[in-house]
């Protein structure tokens, strides 16, 4: 939280942190009673305000005002995270002016970030909030040039189809686009936040929270070889380093969730 000292956005305090499963039908909301953050895991929604109608989907975090009126209507089944806060006009006034943003690995943070809270770990939660808040304030692609997006294509196609292989390795992405290690971590970080390494992390946590919780209850030995763990025991302790808690508890914490 240190990278928010000087930072508009300091000062926040939450007030509660909500899962919203899937919505279906049109549904009202009169007058908010607080400002929110309404973190989009899986499907789309729109939000109808009386001047303005806003789509929102997967990865996608939308800031509503305190006392706004509005309604929700569900285009695709799916899942959401609703942080309730109070915050300084300072920080409301940055966040009115970037409402919609777009954060790769929002889910992780969104699940740890509701984890914590219910623990009543109220700082862990708030650090959760203000990473998601840091990265939305870093246009990662927009400072990309040309060049840099061309480089970073290989490397990106190379991880969507071999991230679950077990012999991946981060280290060696660099050699698909001929560049030194030392710059494909600066570039990639520049877009995505994070490191290769730990994008591919964040990535198979992402999609061991999906396997764990499709109701086929796989054995949790059968996930971690799936999404390229071949140690159990090691899987286990990355999963819980990222989300909180271990697969048994994540699982059974998210049984009747529809992802």
């Amino acid at each position: 939280m240190e990278s928010f000292n000087n930072s508009p956005l300091q000062g926040i305090i939450i007030n509660s942190v909500l899962r919203d499963m899937a919505i279906q039908n049109k549904r009202p909301m009169l007058r908010r009673r607080s400002h929110g953050l309404l973190i989009k895991i899986k499907g789309t929604t729109e939000y109808c305000f009386p001047d303005k109608s806003v789509l929102i989907s997967a990865n996608q975090i939308l800031f509503v005002e305190k006392d706004s009126s509005y309604h929700v209507e569900g285009k695709n089944p799916g899942f959401s995270y609703v942080v309730n806060f109070t915050a300084p006009p300072e920080a409301i006034q940055a966040l009115r002016d970037n409402p919609v943003f777009t954060v790769p690995d929002a889910a992780l943070h969104a699940e740890k970030l509701y984890h914590l809270w219910e623990k009543d770990n109220v700082y862990g939660a708030l650090a959760c909030l203000y990473t998601l808040l840091e990265k939305s304030t870093n246009r990662y692609d927009g400072y990309l040039s040309v060049r840099d997006k061309k480089m970073l294509m290989p490397v990106e196609a190379y991880l969507s189809e071999h991230l679950t292989d077990p012999d991946f390795a981060a280290n060696t992405l660099s050699s698909l686009c001929d560049v030194s290690d030392v710059y494909l971590r600066r570039i990639f970080k520049k877009k995505y936040g994070v490191s290769p390494s730990a994008y591919a992390v964040r990535e198979r946590i992402r999609i061991a929270c999906r396997l764990l919780t499709d109701g086929n209850d796989r054995p949790i030995s059968a996930v971690s070889k799936e999404v390229g763990y071949l140690d159990p025991l090691y899987f286990s302790r990355i999963f819980k380093k990222q989300t909180g808690m271990s697969p048994s508890e994540y699982r059974q914490e998210h049984q009747d969730d529809l992802f």
